[in-house]
């Protein structure tokens, strides 16, 4: 029998520069801290204490 699937990597391609197959790019480090900012708001956190 033939092996014919492809690896991870080919099907998931590099996380920090994209993805194959359609799938969204992952936002920048600075894009995913406003992110967490607005989410923390949202549900009534006080904003990080870590920055």
């Amino acid at each position: 029998m033939t092996h014919h699937h492809k690896s991870n990597e080919e099907v998931e391609g590099d996380p920090d520069t994209g993805h194959g197959r359609g799938m969204p790019r992952r936002p920048d480090e600075r894009r995913l801290d406003e992110r967490l900012e607005e989410d923390r708001e949202d549900v009534g956190l006080p904003p990080d204490q870590d920055k």
